[in-house]
């Protein structure tokens, strides 16, 4: 499965070297491909090493600020469905320079402020991991392009963090 996942998503994947890794999860889980930061959370339960915490902030992302300054990571990847353009189910990592400054998704809270408080308020590199969606009107199911995405994403976080992880929803 992780041939769904370029190097450049892999490497933005994997612990930071020295200190802890937060892992932040986005989107609504009632608005299709939406879900899919929740649904890899869900799948993450306990299989990931204790340097890491994983934070499932559904579609509020700003609720994440006070626990990410809490945890002082060295490394902050957050997760979330996009649309760049791509194929759905085709993951990014995308530049902060290309996120957009307004709300123009499913959130309450643009992620392009809410990743540069948490870049200055803990001093972590923060890195955006974005899924192109197909579909994100009402429905609890992903489609299947952004299903095997996001289970190659949970595939390589088990894979490469083994023991017992922080969740926090």
């Amino acid at each position: 499965m992780s041939n769904l996942l370029t190097d450049k998503v892999q490497e933005a994947l994997l612990p930071a070297p020295n200190g802890a890794t937060l892992f932040i999860f986005v989107g609504n889980a009632l608005r299709g491909d939406d879900g899919a930061g929740p649904y890899i959370f869900e799948r993450l339960s306990g299989v990931v090493e204790n340097r890491i915490q994983l934070l499932n902030v559904a579609d509020r992302p700003e609720d994440c600020i006070d626990d990410a300054v809490a945890a002082a990571p060295a490394k902050t990847v957050i997760i979330d469905a996009a649309d760049f353009g791509g194929t759905p189910g085709e993951a990014r990592v995308i530049p902060h320079e290309f996120i957009p400054d307004t709300t123009l998704s499913t959130h309450t809270f643009p992620l392009k402020v809410i990743a540069g408080i948490l870049k200055e308020d803990t001093g972590s590199d923060v890195f955006f991991i974005g899924i192109q969606s197909k579909e994100i009107s009402w429905s609890e199911r992903l489609t299947p392009e952004v299903k095997n995405t996001a289970d190659a994403i949970a595939a390589f976080l088990s894979a490469n963090h083994e023991q017992q992880a922080t969740h926090k929803e």
